[in-house]
């Protein structure tokens, strides 16, 4: 099964590189698992995933052939990795959903065939009109106000991303308000419409042509975000453990301060208390005079 990859584009590989690992840990917990990087002349991961795919006709050797298909949401480089295991341009690509039509039988070995499948969209009753957006499933060009899906895609992506893909700068910091993220999604779109000049009658901007555009480049890996993956269960017991030992300690440590301030009083009580004793003596004795 092909999952919707992420497409980050940083100046430094190392966020990358730690949630792409992290991410293989995590799904190779529940079924094979390997990175990999679509590409004819820049591949990575292709060595692994041939080597896999020969373990399988040697699992199924009483076979005279086996086929492998590649299974997905659409727009999830099904026909890519085909194209990268080839070496060469056997299926059709485009960074829209629905390139693939039909099922397209190719040859990578003597006793290996792939299969280039249509893209899928599994039921869900659990998914939001903005989740099934933003896997690709749709064309943007077919959605119905388009500028209602900026402020979801806003808190995916980090500010500094999206000023340095678009070039603009000064709109409201939802970051530290949450109640200024509409706000910010209409500010967001009209500075990228004025920049590029997309304006109505009125010098209104073209906020659904604007929202658009930001859609696709969201869905086109133009703008670099990333799902970091859920915390294994290990790490979340391990963290729990952590704060329960460094909530234990703060407790201790409480105890060890409320007993001393108890002996700090008790020592103040102890060294008034001849100097209250004397007073009490001197004022017997004047009164007895």
């Amino acid at each position: 099964m092909i999952s919707r990859p992420f497409f980050p584009k940083y100046s430094s590989l190392a966020p990358l590189l730690t949630h792409q690992a992290a991410w293989v840990k995590h799904l190779s917990k529940s079924f094979p698992t390997l990175a990999f990087h679509a590409s004819i002349n820049n591949s990575f991961g292709k060595g692994s995933l041939i080597q896999l795919l020969r373990q399988f006709s040697t699992l199924h050797a009483d076979r005279k052939q086996i086929s492998v298909g590649f299974i997905g949401y659409p727009n999830t480089g099904k026909s890519s990795i085909i194209n990268t295991l080839r070496q060469k341009k056997v299926c059709t690509v485009a960074p829209i959903p629905g390139e693939t039509k039909v099922w397209q039988y190719i040859t990578l070995m003597k006793r290996i065939f792939l299969i280039d499948c249509p893209g899928i969209v599994p039921p869900s009753n659990r998914d939001t009109e903005s989740q099934i957006l933003f896997r690709g499933v749709v064309r943007v060009e077919h959605v119905t106000n388009p500028e209602q899906y900026i402020p979801d895609m806003l808190e995916k992506c980090e500010r500094k991303h999206l000023e340095r893909t678009y070039e603009i700068k000064g709109w409201s910091k939802y970051e530290e308000n949450p109640e200024l993220l509409e706000q910010a999604s209409t500010e967001f779109i009209e500075l990228i419409a004025r920049k590029h000049g997309r304006l109505l009658k009125g010098g209104e901007p073209d906020e659904a042509a604007i929202a658009k555009l930001v859609l696709n480049d969201f869905n086109r890996g133009k703008i670099p975000w990333f799902v970091p993956p859920p915390k294994d269960t290990e790490v979340r017991e391990g963290e729990d453990k952590k704060a329960e030992h460094k909530r234990k300690r703060a407790e201790r440590e409480a105890g060890r301060e409320s007993k001393r301030a108890r002996v700090e009083d008790l020592e103040r009580e102890d060294d008034s208390a001849p100097v209250e004793d004397a007073a009490a003596a001197a004022a017997a004795e004047e009164q007895t005079v």
